[in-house]
């Protein structure tokens, strides 16, 4: 099997809002209406896994209090999707599968090792990063194009030089983190590219973003796979940001990864609170997994100015490591 999608109706369980139960649901039957059809469900795993990123401390309170960040949680929701991460890890590392998708939630990016926020309990993403490692994939890039910034997947790994983490992010969107200047410490620095960009921005700008940053770092990194924190709240229909992305961009932007990075590609799901734009650009990325055409269109909008001198400042400021 080339792709393996990750799905299972208990993504539904937890209650929040906007990220809601609706988001995944609407997705499996999009994907199934487009004759993708073959659903794996998340397997068993050890929760040492957890304990790999979380403290101790904070799993207790979210098992023994039910609420992070004001919100209430249920830690097996929370575990659910953590173990569908693991299980596309899993599939991926036995060669059942070249690349995988998993459509899950709650999400994760926000997750620090010690606390939650922005509607996040567990990073998943963090979490595929090391059972990845530890299963020998020892360097791992993540591509974060979430609209919002991945601020606890930037904290678990801000001092690794095994993990580079990348993100194209809304300028000034909560959780208003991810600066230029934040670029890692110790023997992390460098590892950590963050791309902060102004609303408006759409394709042609994150085409030139991978371009001129993203690949040319991960090709002198040289991952053995790539963990995509896939966020589709970048789309121009998306509630939750001003950016204009459309799901052409996201097909573009997955194959580019494949053909150009590594086939060991894994897409886990972050933001994305339209229910119309996010199935379609979630089938246009696992389209791109599968390398099938997409016939998706490509939007074209007026893209705000200053893309060309945010790539040099964020070239300028990484020129000693990539």
């Amino acid at each position: 099997m080339e792709t393996g999608i990750i799905y299972t109706p208990l993504f539904q369980n937890h209650k929040n809002y906007p990220e809601c139960p609706d988001r995944v649901k609407v997705t499996a039957q999009y994907l199934i209406q487009h004759d993708i059809k073959m659903f794996t469900e998340p397997r068993v795993f050890d929760e040492s896994w957890i304990h790999k990123v979380h403290t101790p401390e904070y799993i207790s309170h979210i098992i023994t209090t039910g609420s992070v960040d004001y919100s209430d949680i249920q830690y097996e929701h929370a575990l659910q999707s953590a173990f569908g991460c693991l299980t596309a890890g899993e599939m991926l590392l036995q060669d059942e599968v070249r690349n995988a998708f998993v459509i899950n939630r709650p999400p994760g990016h926000h997750t620090y090792a010690d606390r939650g926020g922005g509607f996040c309990y567990l990073n998943n993403a963090a979490i595929l990063t090391r059972y990845l490692q530890m299963h020998g994939m020892e360097r791992i890039m993540i591509i974060d194009w979430d609209a919002h910034h991945g601020n606890g997947t930037e904290s678990i790994f801000y001092d690794d030089p095994s993990v580079l983490y990348t993100s194209i992010h809304q300028s000034l969107l909560y959780p208003g983190t991810g600066e230029i200047h934040d670029t890692g410490i110790g023997q992390g620095e460098g590892y950590t590219i963050n791309i902060p960009v102004p609303p408006g921005t759409g394709h042609n700008s994150y085409m030139k973003i991978f371009s001129e940053i993203i690949l040319p770092a991960g090709k002198q990194f040289h991952p053995d796979a790539v963990v995509i924190s896939a966020g589709q709240d970048s789309h121009i229909k998306d509630p939750l940001s001003s950016l204009c992305l459309c799901s052409g961009t996201y097909y573009t932007m997955t194959r580019q990864i494949l053909t150009s990075l590594t086939p060991n590609t894994i897409g886990v799901l972050e933001g994305g609170y339209n229910l119309t734009s996010l199935p379609e650009s979630i089938y246009a990325i696992v389209t791109a997994l599968q390398k099938m055409k997409y016939t998706g269109g490509i939007e074209k909008v007026n893209e705000p100015d200053g893309i060309m001198q945010i790539i040099k400042s964020v070239k300028s400021t990484h020129k000693n490591w990539w």
